[in-house]
């Protein structure tokens, strides 16, 4: 079978897009299960990481080298019950083997914001991003603005020593229509992870109204950073 082709910007995408370098910073909050609920689309029911708590995940990844050029990205994620899944599946989560609905995912380009809206039905849009490391190099700081307007800022720590290869994902989005499933796949190495880590700081944009809703800003879960990692994005099927 010839692998599918999508047009985007008059130039050609070839599935599976490929990510042969990226580094990101992310955090994780418990946050009310029922809060998420009203977010995401019928028919999609949050993991309950504890009673009545479903997690949400915020994440910067910087891409420096891979088939949709260098950009900027923010997720703002929450995991999903899987099919086969009870209603509190801890082991879920643990093994991996939750789906993550992609709420938000603001980019730096209309490019990767295009090909991310058509070809996997996620919800992107074109805003300002920014990262910086402190003069240590022991945190790393994502900082995501709209026309100027503050967002969102997260600090997690970084420098980690760890490495995962062969991680399977499953990324759900539903701009403009039904939602699709996304199979994906990461390695990486570099990887920090830090309990009760991090900051988030969150401004007075629409997004960060909403991300008040959940009981944000708190201490996150789990915090930290990837140095390095590659991965890619298949096609594209309806949930």
């Amino acid at each position: 079978m010839s692998a599918p082709v999508y047009t985007i910007e008059e130039q050609t995408v070839v599935l599976p897009v490929q990510v042969r370098e990226a580094s990101s910073v992310y955090a994780s909050f418990l946050v009310p299960a029922a809060a998420v609920k009203r977010l995401l689309p019928a028919g999609l029911t949050p993991l309950q990481t504890i009673p009545g708590r479903a997690t949400c995940t915020i994440v910067g990844v910087d891409y420096r080298e891979g088939d949709l050029g260098q950009y900027h990205e923010v997720g703002v994620c929450f995991l999903l019950r899987p099919s086969n899944g009870s209603r509190l599946d801890l082991l879920s989560m643990v093994r991996n083997q939750a789906p993550a609905y992609i709420h938000r995912l603001p980019v730096t380009t209309s490019f990767s914001c295009e090909a991310g809206r058509h070809i996997w039905g996620f919800p992107k849009d074109v805003m300002d991003i920014d990262f910086a490391d402190t003069d240590t190099d022991a945190t790393r700081t994502v900082t995501l603005r709209d026309g100027g307007r503050l967002v969102l800022q997260l600090s997690a720590p970084r420098g980690g020593t760890k490495k995962f290869a062969g991680v399977d994902i499953e990324a759900m989005g539903s701009w403009g229509g039904p939602v699709q499933v996304t199979p994906a796949q990461m390695a990486g190495d570099g990887v920090k992870a830090g309990f009760r880590a991090g900051t988030l700081v969150l401004g007075d944009h629409p997004i960060a109204t909403e991300l008040r809703t959940l009981g944000l800003p708190k201490k996150p879960l789990l915090a930290g950073s990837i140095e390095r990692f590659t991965g890619s994005f298949g096609e594209a099927h309806p949930l």
